[in-house]
């Protein structure tokens, strides 16, 4: 998905001359939006911002629908702030760079903890699967031969076992059927 708010914002403050227009409602909706990307804001402000560059909606985690500046945006509320019609800090642009840095930094904790719960998986289905294997030497020789095995340390031990079940029954369901 392309994002076209620069053409758009050409557009609407080029089409005879530079004009730049607001409403109050709009200035408020660019402020509230600066500050908390998921404001609540009129559906004719959200189009007559949308259609002059001004804001561009993303989808959040969550399914729900939130707006955040675009470059032209932020520039327009720093003008907005400078005539002081809303009150904020100067510097809009520092400002939605820190707001994304903290969002980044939400992701990239989430991606971590994915990561971990991944290796934790493993680990427990690697155990289970030598677990099998040693059963079924067990079984066919009637002794168990013990191997020292090095094992991957499980991060995640805390977790609970419904979700490993289910896959280890998945996984003694696929070496069944792969013996006969």
């Amino acid at each position: 998905m392309t994002d076209h708010s620069v053409e758009r914002f050409k557009e609407y403050s080029t089409s005879g001359a530079f004009n730049l227009s607001l409403s109050r409602a709009q200035v408020s909706a660019l402020s509230m939006i600066a500050e908390h990307g998921d404001a609540v804001i009129g559906g004719h402000t959200q189009r007559a911002l949308h259609h002059k560059g001004l804001i561009s909606d993303i989808r959040a985690n969550d399914g729900r629908l939130e707006y955040r500046l675009t470059p032209a945006g932020a520039y327009a509320l720093q003008l907005v702030r400078m005539a002081d019609l809303v009150q904020g800090p100067a510097d809009t642009v520092a400002a939605e760079i820190t707001a994304l840095s903290g969002q980044l930094g939400e992701a990239r904790a989430a991606a971590q903890d994915a990561l971990t719960f991944a290796r934790s998986m493993q680990a427990r289905a690697e155990a289970a699967f030598r677990a099998i294997k040693r059963l079924r030497r067990f079984i066919k020789s009637g002794a168990p031969h013990p191997k020292p095995m090095i094992s991957l340390k499980d991060p995640r031990r805390e977790l609970g076992f419904s979700a490993m079940v289910r896959a280890l029954d998945d996984l003694e369901r696929e070496l069944n059927g792969g013996d006969g």
